[in-house]
């Protein structure tokens, strides 16, 4: 006999520290914290702007969290959901390790039918994306359009180049911030900022799992086989930032085994990247 566990969400919290950050803005939104079990194990975390029902889920890149959307949600002014993605951010960490693609696609599919019921479409970067590819390849009914903001298979993004890594522990935040700004990391002080905890010994380290996994763990995150699950994807997304890591090859790629996909060009900014989405936030957004 199969047992099917569904997904249960445990109470609000409305005292993030994206709340508290933005709290004295004029008509500042209503931002709160969320968690969903999930029948693979564990929980997985979310940020919700605006109380009514999500219009559209993001997911993040890897060592980051659903506090890297900030900017880009603030500037969007919709309902939405933020995850943190499994082994980030609030979300649990898996015993072994296994952070790969496809296998994050049953966990975000319990996910997004708790959080954001419906098809409204799934928005990912860096590894999100790659997530989010394996998400609609596999229940395509659960996530709406799929977008993707710098990220295809086999072009890494700059969490994908930076993670996984073993990471020391720090005596101090500053110390984490230098630490990514010598591998490349993009905005270190914030990312240390919001990325770290402190033990109870005084030292700092990552909230994810990335930077101290088990030796057997694997640590391929990006997987070059996903370009035959976005090409069946109905009319894909992507979203090119200008100066971002896709080149030219990885473009034509997309155009020549994507024929149904579109693409656009945008300023790497927070309000260029929410005037994209906007219109996809819509009830019926066109294509989804």
């Amino acid at each position: 006999m199969t047992t099917t566990t569904t997904a249960t969400t445990t109470a609000n919290t409305p005292t993030s520290s994206a709340a508290e950050e933005f709290a004295g803005l004029p008509n500042a939104p209503v931002i709160q914290r969320r968690w969903v079990t999930v029948a693979t194990g564990g929980h997985v975390g979310g940020v919700f702007w605006h109380t009514q029902k999500p219009t559209v889920v993001l997911l993040h890149d890897a060592g980051l969290s659903a506090r890297s959307w900030d900017d880009v949600l603030l500037a969007l002014d919709r309902p939405a959901v933020a995850l943190d993605l499994p082994g980030h951010g609030r979300s649990s960490w898996r015993g072994r390790g296994d952070y790969r693609p496809r296998r994050l696609a049953s966990t975000l599919e319990e996910t997004v039918r708790s959080f954001a019921p419906g098809g409204v479409p799934v928005v990912g970067v860096g590894f999100g994306g790659l997530a989010a590819i394996a998400l609609k390849a596999k229940f395509p009914r659960s996530a709406g359009r799929l977008v993707l903001i710098d990220v295809l298979p086999g072009a890494s993004s700059p969490g994908l180049r930076l993670w996984p890594e073993p990471s020391p522990e720090f005596a101090t935040r500053g110390e984490a911030a230098a630490w990514l700004e010598e591998r490349g990391a993009t905005d270190p002080a914030r990312t240390a900022e919001l990325e770290t905890e402190q033990a109870a010994d005084g030292t700092w380290s990552w909230r994810h799992h990335l930077g101290s996994l088990p030796a057997d763990a694997p640590t391929a995150l990006d997987d070059e086989t996903l370009w035959e699950q976005l090409a069946t994807a109905q009319a894909p997304l992507l979203i090119r930032t200008e100066g971002g890591p896709l080149d030219a090859v990885s473009l034509d790629r997309f155009r020549g085994q994507v024929p149904d996909g579109d693409i656009v060009t945008v300023h790497a900014d927070p309000q260029s990247l929410a005037d994209v989405l906007r219109p996809l936030t819509q009830p019926n957004p066109e294509g989804a």
